[in-house]
Formats: structure tokens, sequence, C-alpha cells
């Protein structure tokens, strides 16, 4: 259910082969527990800041992140107790308001708003959320 939910709000799995893995990125070693899983934000925000969430498959809560291999508290974006989807919708909106909006692909047009893209949640939830 998590997974699904996480596609939906434009994350992919980071998949290591095991449970060691070297990022791409920075070529650091990180251990990964199995039962932790890692994903990245198909679209970076404007100012080039990548979005990342950890999510646990037994236990609730996201930590949403701005590095894959957290190097120290300041690439802690937030960390919530709960999967409730509008706790986490309005901390991934901020973090986008925060870095200056969605960076768009070049194929996408560039009037195209990211909520219409990728609807979350209905209009009224989100504004509830807010």
């Amino acid at each position: 259910m998590k997974d699904t939910y996480l596609h939906n709000l434009g994350f992919v799995p980071l998949v290591p082969s095991y449970s060691l893995y070297h990022s791409t990125r920075s070529g650091e070693g990180s251990y990964i527990p199995p039962t932790d899983v890692r994903y990245q934000h198909i679209y970076t925000a404007q100012d080039g800041t990548t979005l990342f969430i950890y999510s646990w498959l037994h236990e609730p809560g996201y930590m949403l992140t701005t590095r894959e291999n957290i190097a120290s508290m300041n690439d802690i974006v937030a960390e919530l107790d709960s999967d409730d989807p509008a706790t986490l919708l309005q901390y991934i909106d901020a973090f986008f308001a925060l870095h200056g909006g969605v960076a768009l692909s070049m194929l996408q047009d560039a009037h195209t708003d990211f909520h219409e893209q990728y609807p979350r949640l209905p209009a009224d939830a989100r504004e509830q959320a807010a």
C-alpha cells in the first residue's frame, strides 16, 4: 500500500541488490536494512535539490531527505511518525515551495500544473490538509 501511494506521489524506489551498496552519486557506502526502502522523487526542485523518502515496511512513518545517503542532520527535511497521506503531502508541497517549485522536464508543457499532472488527493482533501 505504501509503495503504491508513493508511486502515485511521483517517487520511484532506489533498489540496491544487497544491503551494503555504493551510491552512484557520492561513491560512499551505505548500509540499508532490509526493512527500509528509499525512494527518489522523479522531479527535482527549481534550485536543483532532489527529494528522497525513506519508508519502513513494518512500521508507520516516513523520513524526507535531500540526499540518498544522509551525511548530516541538515539533510533531513522531515520525520513523520505516521502514514497520514495529508501530512506527507503537506511536507512534499512545502519542500517544493521552499526550493522554488518543481522543475519541469523538457517533455512537459511549462503550463502544466504539478497537481494536475500528479493528482494525489482530491482538492478538498488538500484544502483540509492546509
